[in-house]
C-alpha cells in the first residue's frame, strides 16, 4: 500500500487544481455570476475534509483490510473531482 502521506498529498494537489480552475474561470468570465463557482469550491473543500478524516481515522479493527478501504477513498476522490470538472464545463469554462 502506498503511504497515507502520499495519498494526502494527492488529495491536496487535485483539490487545489479544481479550486484554481474555478478561479481561472472566474477571472476569464467576469460577467458571470460567481455564486456557482463558489458553490463548487465549497463542495470540493468539504470533500477534502471528509477524505482526510477518513484517512486519519482508519482503524484496522473497525474497517477490516486496509487495501479496499483506501481504494474506496481513491474512488471517491476521482468521482468528486470528475463531478466538479463536469460542473465547470456546464458553466461554460
Amino acid at each position: 500500500m502506498a503511504s497515507k502521506k502520499n495519498l494526502k498529498k494527492d488529495i491536496d494537489y487535485l483539490i487545489t487544481d479544481v479550486i484554481l480552475d474555478c478561479y481561472a474561470c472566474m477571472e476569464e468570465h467576469p460577467e458571470k455570476d460567481f455564486s456557482a463557482y463558489e458553490e463548487i469550491i465549497n463542495e470540493i473543500i468539504i470533500v477534502k475534509g471528509d477524505l482526510l478524516d477518513r484517512i486519519n481515522h482508519f482503524d484496522l479493527g473497525n474497517h477490516g483490510k486496509s487495501r479496499p478501504y483506501f481504494l474506496g477513498i481513491k474512488r471517491d476522490l476521482v468521482k468528486n473531482i470528475t463531478a466538479a470538472h463536469e460542473k465547470l464545463i456546464e458553466l461554460g469554462c
